[in-house]
């Protein structure tokens, strides 16, 4: 942490020995006369430093900041013009003399800065060799008070605490042209609101003016550049100008007091009333008015209760008819499945003919059926899925997320499409390759499940080098190893499993034509006695009956399921791999993927339906601050109602989805998703303890107000309490701004609910947005008695005609003045920098107190 310094001036090296622009010179040498040594010195000649008339100006470098920015439109009126310079010491480096001040002499600065309104004067015209600007004089600075306006700033470590060791160390900062360490020029004139305005370094001096309009000096080169008043204009060089313009008229400070805090209930928001009596069409049947409340995703704290009907019978009778509604397609399914008695169909459950089922069968969204594989509405009550589905503000909300994506389904296909990268290429091969496998089982199925174990292994040795094995560690072969190595290496005799001799010995060859008959399998088993024993002494044949035993690893081997897999692992390099194997019913299904959208969904919300996200929203007064909280359940229930129509827009795109993924869990604009995989809940668990901050909903501030259109930088802050009061330093918790036009914002509190800002005392603090530093004073009347001076008002500061701010008279002083070194009014430049420094404004409101505790 560092601790601001103000100091008056500073000069360093030649110029702080200089006596205008003199410096004198003297040589101080020792003398040995008769054995001793004595110290003499000389005086030498007295050198001219360069002034104000031997220079253009400065480097533009020079300039670290301009303060209003340029270009700004909205700057506020209540601060003074300033300029700050790398250079610290640059305002007094060639200084003419010094000036007498209530604290001693002080260097008069040679640059001044002067602000003129738009219709005060044109933009710097070009000349050589500076830019001249004609002012007129009467709307200049005094030029003889410039020294109170121009000062150091030192921002040194918080362990320097005396001005003895704060001065050294500026200095040094100086020298070393620190960063922390920087000159500034004020302008103190007060600005009107909304005026264009110019604001130019230039000569202070008459040399340099001269020198800047390459004109002779016709008068003393240290006298002023521009007279003490008078109707005349004077052109004056331009070293550095830009230009900016000031707001309407209200300082964030004065803003701000305009706020006041309005309960939800009293501002009418967080809930709206609809009429429920026909949520069927009921054509010619009168039915009593029947009402229901409906929240949204914010709702006034502690307002959280079931749905309750102004008439509890018909609330039952909607909810029953709702449930055989939703279950019917499910219901239907299952009579298709069985037998029908078309003798006694069932009872009609809908209104609907009994034996129109196809009719019957299409019923409204089963919300979340995709991600739980769940056809009909729980029968628990507290089941998340039932609620979701039985009642009317939560169905409600669910649509809402339906009918975003039924809008927005093209933009939202190409970005999902977008992101799906090569798993259309991918389960193309895949495909190709489940078919192939299909077709590779059935063939060996036919061809060479039949076949006994020396069949199968002659079947197999002409792509004996290509059938990977692994041999047993007991016996003679080292794993892994392939057939035609172990045939090698077996007692088999070599050709035995040749073809050619495979040829002349079977069953229906040349040879048992010739021996008159056709051999039995046992036969021929026993005519390769030596080929079934060399396969049984390497372990590769069942120990079963000829005919009906299979080669346990061999035909695991050739298994087309496994090899596919093998060459598809090869093929399409992924991770999901890991999670499948060839003991799996499909190991070569599809992949199946849902695209993730990580925009909030609560600015959607706002923008499109606004009074469906927060009902009445609408009619809350200006400079209003209320105090909501977010609503987990219809938070969950817009978020599954989206993610289960965009699903089925995925299967209708033929996107490669199992309508099970959440592409959505993104609600609020704040870090992280809002819930879980749907997928993964627990089917007993609530809707709103579904939200990852639990069912507890979290504190929000809705503000509107001309506060945040002038200043929409506003920062929010949670700040924890210390014996009722602000701490003296805090940081805070910077509160998630969620604008909902140009003077209405929403800032989110994540995680802190109204519990625990009850409980713990915390406090909302309004912080003027981060600005350079600022000085000026406040605007308003002058309070009395003026405690500090940042209570000073511009009505208490003495000004001229033309809105510039004179040392004298000086104001009265405050009656709460620091007891060590306090400001004096008009004593020197670092005094009149306390006095005008602008603290960034803060305004609190306490959270036990807004929630009413």
């Amino acid at each position: 942490m560092t601790t601001r310094w103000f100091f008056s001036s500073a000069r360093v090296g030649a110029a702080a020995s200089a006596v205008g622009q003199a410096l004198p010179t003297a040589v101080l040498f020792d003398r040995e006369i008769d054995g001793g040594v004595r110290q003499e010195s000389a005086q030498g000649p007295a050198l001219t430093l360069l002034g104000p008339g031997d220079v253009l100006g400065f480097d533009r470098a020079m300039v670290l900041r301009e303060e209003p920015p340029p270009g700004t439109t909205s700057a506020a009126e209540n601060v003074m013009a300033g300029v700050e310079l790398a250079h610290a010491d640059l305002p007094w480096l060639l200084s003419p003399g010094s000036v007498p001040t209530p604290s001693g002499p002080t260097p008069q600065p040679w640059i001044a800065l002067v602000v003129l309104r738009d219709d005060e004067a044109a933009p710097p015209r070009d000349a050589h060799p500076l830019p001249v600007l004609t002012a007129p004089v009467a709307k200049l600075p005094p030029a003889a008070e410039r020294w109170a306006w121009a000062h150091v700033e030192a921002r040194l470590p918080d362990d320097v605490t005396d001005l003895a060791t704060a001065g050294q160390r500026a200095a040094q900062g100086v020298r070393d042209h620190s960063a922390e360490v920087v000159g500034r020029l004020l302008c103190p004139r007060k600005l009107d609101p909304d005026r264009g305005w110019i604001a130019a370094v230039v000569p202070a001096t008459a040399a340099g003016r001269a020198a800047g309009l390459n004109a002779p000096l016709t008068g003393p080169g240290t006298a002023d550049a521009w007279p003490a008043g008078g109707a005349a204009t004077v052109e004056l060089p331009v070293y550095h100008w830009w230009s900016f313009r000031t707001g309407p008229a209200g300082t964030f400070e004065e803003l701000a007091r305009r706020l006041r805090f309005r309960p939800a209930a009293d501002a009418g928001l967080g809930s709206r009333t609809i009429d429920v009596s026909r949520p069927w069409p009921a054509e010619g049947q009168d039915v009593p008015p029947v009402t229901v409340a409906l929240d949204g995703a914010l709702r006034a704290p502690g307002t959280a209760a079931p749905e309750t009907w102004s008439d509890p019978a018909a609330q039952d009778r909607f909810r029953d008819l709702l449930r055989q509604r939703l279950d019917a397609p499910a219901r239907r399914r299952d009579e298709a499945d069985g037998p029908v008695d078309t003798d006694a169909p069932p009872a009609p459950a809908d209104g609907q003919p009994a034996g129109d089922r196809d009719t019957a069968a299409v019923a409204p969204p089963l919300y979340g059926s995709h991600h739980t594989g769940r056809q009909t509405v729980p029968d628990d009550p507290g089941s998340w899925m039932s609620t979701l589905n039985l009642e009317v503000r939560r169905r409600v909300a669910a649509a809402l997320g339906a009918r975003y994506v039924q809008q927005e389904q093209d933009f939202l296909m190409a970005r999902a499409w977008e992101q799906v990268g090569e798993i259309r290429e991918a389960n193309r091969l895949l495909a190709v390759s489940e078919l192939a496998t299909v077709a590779a089982e059935q063939a060996q199925r036919k061809h060479l499940a039949p076949l006994g174990v020396a069949d199968l292994v002659t079947v197999m040795s002409p792509v004996g080098n290509r059938t990977p094995l692994s041999a047993d560690t007991a016996g003679p072969i080292a794993a892994p190893t392939t057939l035609a190595t172990m045939l090698t290496s077996s007692p088999v005799l070599p050709g035995v499993a040749d073809t050619s001799f495979l040829r002349l010995t079977r069953r229906t060859g040349a040879l048992a034509r010739r021996a008159g008959r056709v051999p039995t399998a046992g036969d021929a088993e026993e005519a390769t006695p030596v080929l079934v024993q060399g396969l049984s002494d390497i372990h590769v044949i069942d120990e079963q009956a000829p005919g009906t035993g299979l080669p346990v690893e061999l035909r695991t081997a050739i298994s087309p399921r496994r090899l596919q897999l093998l060459r598809m692992t090869d093929r399409i390099p992924a991770d999901f791999w890991a999670r499948r194997t060839d003991a799996e019913a499909r190991p070569l299904r599809p992949v199946m993927a849902h695209p993730t959208f990580s925009v909030p969904i609560a600015e959607e919300l706002l923008a499109r339906w606004p009074e469906w996200a927060l009902p009445g929203i609408g009619a809350l007064p200006p400079d209003s601050v209320t105090l909501l909280e977010t609503n987990p359940e219809f938070v969950a229930a817009l978020l599954v109602g989206l993610n289960h129509e965009f699903n089925r827009e995925l299967l209708w795109r033929e996107f490669p989805t199992d309508q099970r993924g959440t592409p959505f869990a993104r609600f609020w604009p704040t870090d992280g998703t809002d819930i879980d995989e749907i997928a993964t809940w627990p089917l007993d668990a609530s809707l709103g303890g579904r939200l990852r901050t639990g069912g507890a909903g979290s504190l929000a501030l809705l503000v509107r107000g001309e506060l945040l259109h002038r200043f929409p930088g506003t920062a929010l802050l949670a700040v924890r309490g210390e014996n009722g009061r602000l701490p003296a330093a805090f940081g805070g918790v910077p509160a998630t701004p969620l604008a909902l036009d140009e003077s209405t914002v929403l800032y989110l509190f994540a995680g802190l609910d109204a519990q625990r800002a009850r409980a713990e005392d915390w406090f909302f603090v309004f912080r003027e947005p981060m600005r350079a530093t600022q000085f000026g004073f406040d605007t308003g009347p002058l309070p009395v008695p003026m405690k500090t001076w940042a209570d000073l008002t511009w009505s208490g500061v003495p000004v001229d005609a033309a809105g510039f701010v004179r040392l004298g008279p000086a104001p009265a002083a405050p009656t709460e003045a620091p007891p060590s070194d306090p400001p004096v009014w008009g004593r020197d430049a670092a005094d009149m920098t306390r006095i005008a420094f602008q603290q960034p404004f803060q305004l609190a409101f306490r959270a036990g107190t807004l929630l009413g505790g």
